[in-house]
């Protein structure tokens, strides 16, 4: 979880967000990369605890860098696109997991990790 980066982080309408592009082949068709296979990919490869560590430190640069910056005004969350099955046509309904966490849960992990400095 610690030896990856971060792929993209992106501001859009005022919000930042952390986008991870992920090459996994999930199945040879469309229903292969619909949002329940999503799902079970990303809880099967850890990536929850992944683009939480990756939110943590966005939120810990936009606190240095914006002025009075918060996480629900500021953060809109993390993208894993899955690339072997993005389809411009089906937009966000294929290939694209999307999650944004409670404030009060990336405030609980950033506590966490200041707890272990």
């Amino acid at each position: 979880f610690l030896r990856g980066y971060v792929d993209l982080v992106v501001e859009h309408a005022g919000r930042w967000y952390v986008l991870d592009y992920k090459s996994n082949w999930l199945g040879p068709g469309p229903a292969d990369y619909a949002p329940e296979a999503l799902d079970e990919a990303i809880r099967a490869g850890g990536y929850p605890l992944q683009y939480l560590i990756y939110l943590v430190a966005l939120h810990r640069y936009l606190a240095t860098r914006l002025p009075e910056y918060d996480y629900a005004r500021h953060v809109g969350g993390a993208f894993y696109l899955f690339v072997r099955g993005i389809d411009p046509a089906t937009g966000m309904r294929r290939g694209v997991y999307f999650h944004r966490p409670s404030a009060a849960c990336l405030h609980a992990l950033d506590e966490c990790f200041r707890g272990m400095s």
